[in-house]
C-alpha cells in the first residue's frame, strides 16, 4: 500500500499553526490573559482554556513537521543516490540538516508544553531552540535545493531564498530586543506589558519580529509541497524475527514433554 498525498501535510502545517495563534490570542484576549495589540505568541497560550488549544494544536503540528522533515531528508537521499548527485551534498550533510530540522521541532513541543507563566527558563530554552535551529536548517534546505538540479524550481527557490532571508533578520530582532526588553522590564505581569513597565519599544519589535517569523517558517513549510507532490511512501513491512519463539518454544517443550505437538505456521498480513 503506498500512501501518494504527503503533500497535504505541510499544507497542513500552512493552515492549522497560524489558525491556532489566531484563536489562542483571540480568546485570551477576551479573557483579559493578555493586552491587545502585539504579546509574544506564546503569550497568548499562557492560561487556560487558551493555553490547552495552543499546546494541542503545536503538539500536533511539530509531529507532523517531524514527519516532513523526514520524509524531505527521504527525498533528499534519493537524490545524492542517483547516478548523477548533487554536487557538494554528501549524505552527512543532509543528516546534519536532519538533525537541525528536528531539534527545531523538540524546541517547538517545549514551547507547546512549558507555558511561560509556569517554567519561563525551559520554555525561552525551547524557544531558542526552535528558532535557532529551524532558521538553520531552511537556509541548509535552500543550500541543498541550490546544489542538486532538479530538486526546486528555480522560481521556488528564489521564493525559498527570499523567505529564510526574512527568517534571518526576524529571528535577530525577535532574539536580541527581546532579550535586551527583558531586563528592562519593570512591570509584574508580563503578558500585560503596558508602556510605562519598561522595555516597551523593544518588546514590541520583539514580539511582531516573532509573529513574522513564524508565519514565514509556516510559509517555508508550504513550499515543501510541490516537493512532496511526486512523491508516494510504501507502507512499513513488520518483520518476525524467530528468536521471539525459540525461547517460548523450549519452554512449552519442556513443560508439556511426552505430550505429541503438532507445527503451526504463524503469517503476519496478506503479502
Amino acid at each position: 500500500m503506498a500512501f501518494r498525498r504527503i503533500y497535504l501535510l505541510p499544507l497542513i502545517v500552512f493552515v492549522a499553526v497560524p489558525v491556532s495563534f489566531f484563536v489562542s490570542y483571540a480568546i485570551a484576549v477576551h479573557n483579559n490573559h493578555v493586552e491587545p495589540g502585539f504579546p509574544y505568541i506564546s503569550e497568548t497560550g499562557s492560561f487556560s482554556p487558551e493555553s490547552c488549544i495552543f499546546g494541542q494544536v503545536i503538539n500536533f503540528a511539530a509531529f507532523l513537521i517531524v514527519v516532513c522533515v523526514y520524509i524531505k531528508y527521504l527525498e533528499i537521499k534519493n537524490y545524492i543516490q542517483t547516478p548523477t548527485p548533487g554536487d557538494g551534498v554528501s549524505h552527512r550533510f543532509n543528516k546534519v540538516t536532519l538533525a537541525f530540522g528536528l531539534a527545531s521541532c523538540a524546541g517547538l513541543d517545549i514551547v507547546a508544553n512549558f507555558q511561560q507563566s509556569n517554567v519561563i527558563v525551559v520554555h525561552m530554552l525551547g524557544a531558542f531552540m526552535c528558532f535557532a535551529a529551524g532558521t538553520t536548517y531552511f537556509i541548509l534546505q535552500v543550500w541543498i535545493s541550490y546544489k542538486i538540479p532538479g530538486l526546486a524550481s528555480k522560481w521556488m527557490l528564489r521564493i525559498r531564498a527570499f523567505l529564510v532571508g526574512l527568517c534571518v533578520l526576524t529571528t535577530i530582532s525577535t532574539i536580541i530586543p527581546g532579550i535586551v526588553a527583558f531586563f528592562e522590564y519593570r512591570g509584574s505581569i508580563r503578558q500585560k506589558w503596558k508602556p510605562e513597565d519598561g522595555g516597551w519599544e523593544l518588546h514590541l519589535a520583539s514580539a511582531i519580529s516573532e509573529w513574522i517569523l513564524c508565519i514565514t517558517y509556516c510559509a517555508l513549510m508550504c513550499s515543501f509541497v510541490p516537493d512532496f507532490y511526486n512523491l508516494e511512501i510504501e507502507a512499513p513491512i513488520v518483520k518476525l524475527k524467530k528468536s521471539i519463539f525459540t525461547k517460548k518454544s523450549k519452554i512449552i517443550s519442556s513443560s508439556n514433554a511426552g505430550i505429541p505437538q503438532r507445527s503451526e505456521r504463524l503469517t503476519i498480513g496478506s503479502g
